[in-house]
């Protein structure tokens, strides 16, 4: 069974995130994690008190990524347009997230101080986040290429739930990026 020994932080982190998509916020225990990374339960709680520190944990670390890829999109890109498609291709990058975000109901706060500066964090980077994908629909409809009268807050939310479609024909990443772009820039009208 598990052995005690150091835990290589970046293992702990990529088994979290596998356990988490698989079983969900409800079917992640200590327990399971440690026999996936071949520790003893005990060896888990000395980096982390108890699941809802370890999975915010992994949560920040998941953010800090989303974020740095994010920074790293040309913010002087020539068009709204095709900043909005650099982001439809990070966050398909990191679709992860989604399953994340619903799980944050089920944290409990007041489990510990760690985790409530986690939430924090999350919820500050969400905003940046938004304030992000906000300001490249402002930019399209300031350069006419996004429609004035529709909503930003509308756009951002068909934007960040067509993340969610699956890609049953498992089609490349950067393809099935490029279809929805297509569709949510031009619609399913066809060419007249």
């Amino acid at each position: 069974m598990g052995r005690n020994k150091k835990i290589d932080l970046q293992e702990l982190m990529e088994e979290t995130e596998a356990l988490l998509l698989d079983k969900g916020y409800e079917g992640f225990h200590f327990k399971a994690l440690s026999e996936k990374l071949s520790v003893a339960r005990s060896t888990l709680y000395e980096y982390y008190r108890n699941k809802d520190e370890l999975i915010t944990a992994y949560m920040c670390d998941l953010m800090k990524r989303i974020m740095k890829d994010t920074y790293s999109i040309d913010q002087s890109q020539e068009t709204g347009l095709k900043k909005l498609h650099s982001l439809l291709q990070l966050f398909l990058k990191h679709s992860q997230i989604y399953s994340m975000i619903q799980m944050r109901p089920h944290i409990k706060e007041s489990s510990s101080p760690l985790v409530s500066e986690h939430l924090r964090e999350l919820d500050q980077s969400r905003m940046q986040l938004l304030v992000i994908l906000h300001s490249a629909i402002e930019k399209g409809k300031a350069e006419g290429s996004i429609r004035a009268d529709i909503q930003t807050s509308l756009i951002a939310g068909l934007f960040f739930h067509s993340v969610l479609i699956p890609n049953r024909s498992e089609m490349p990443q950067d393809q099935w990026a490029s279809m929805l772009f297509d569709l949510l820039e031009n619609g399913m009208k066809a060419s007249d």
